[in-house]
């Protein structure tokens, strides 16, 4: 476990932050205008409606990097700015990128999804989509993939390795802020589950309130969408990772909110899987703010340490 303890800068420190944040921007400006950045609309199979990504291929000069996919976190999209950002500086290092915003059965989904909005999107259609997006990397001639998810993100990533041959082309994986979604101690009622349960054995699909993650009695959801990622529990986040068969890298925030729910023995329990995992101390779950520098070098690390070992 490596733990990395972020301290607190100095006026010289903040003065040289400013002017390396003025110089990225300038670089990247540049950068961006020898890269190919496109939107690119994608339907998944099975799908009812089509999704959206941001892809940046950068010059062939860079070509013997990996390409990489970043999956955002739970309603969010690929303009949520832990991954925007996180997509820019990528780019920056030579790095051609690829961020799909799931649909959430919304066509071209461009905006979050609040709590009380409709849902009706499962845990399978996710999959369904990321799988599609990897398979349109691969059909860009894309030969090594790396993953990174953020947040929920990640555990859509581990159920869809879990459930799916994983591609030969997926040579590394990276888990951000990775938790898990159901529990009591997050939030999730006993009585929500069993009414949405009986739902389903009824035939009815009116859409209810129930208590999921920050969204407590306001998440408004079809009994098949709610119940769908309620299997994402502590143990099976815990099981997923152990099963993996690909280099993988956790990276988890030290002043993450959550471990008020969770306990920061989740540290060891990630540990103990195999993972590689870092911690980085004073960070919050979207690693914004002083500590953000320290994430993105952290994923820089990690992936030219998958290169080297290729």
């Amino acid at each position: 476990m490596l733990r990395l303890d972020v301290k607190t800068q100095t006026s010289l420190g903040k003065e040289m932050k400013s002017t390396y944040q003025i110089l990225s921007a300038f670089i990247f400006s540049m950068w961006f205008t020898l890269s190919n950045a496109q939107t690119i609309e994608l339907q998944a199979p099975g799908a009812s409606v089509i999704g959206q990504a941001l892809y940046t291929s950068v010059p062939s000069d860079n070509a013997n990097k990996p390409v990489v996919l970043i999956l955002h976190g739970f309603s969010a999209t690929h303009n949520y700015p832990t991954v925007a950002t996180l997509q820019d500086f990528l780019n920056i290092e030579g790095y051609s990128t690829l961020s799909p915003t799931l649909t959430m059965n919304i066509p071209m989904r461009s905006q979050p999804l609040s709590c009380n909005s409709l849902h009706t999107h499962t845990l399978e259609q996710d999959i369904a989509e990321l799988m599609a997006w990897i398979s349109w990397l691969e059909q860009q001639g894309h030969k090594e993939i790396v993953l990174i998810g953020h947040s929920s993100g990640s555990q859509t990533i581990l159920e869809a390795l879990a459930a799916n041959p994983v591609p030969s082309s997926i040579k590394g994986l990276i888990f951000t802020s990775l938790f898990y979604l159901a529990g009591q101690e997050l939030g999730n009622k006993t009585s929500d589950r069993l009414r949405a349960e009986q739902l389903i054995r009824e035939g009815i699909i009116r859409p209810e309130h129930y208590s999921f993650l920050f969204c407590q009695d306001d998440y408004f959801a079809t009994a098949e969408s709610y119940l769908s990622y309620l299997k994402i529990t502590r143990e099976r986040v815990i099981q997923t990772l152990k099963q993996l068969d690909r280099p993988n890298h956790t990276l988890m925030a030290g002043n993450d909110t959550r471990y008020g729910q969770v306990g920061k023995k989740w540290l060891d329990e990630l540990q103990e899987t195999g993972t590689k995992l870092t911690i980085i101390e004073g960070a919050n779950h979207f690693f914004t703010g002083e500590q953000e520098p320290a994430f993105q070098d952290n994923l820089l690390r990690i992936l030219q340490t998958m290169e080297a070992a290729r």
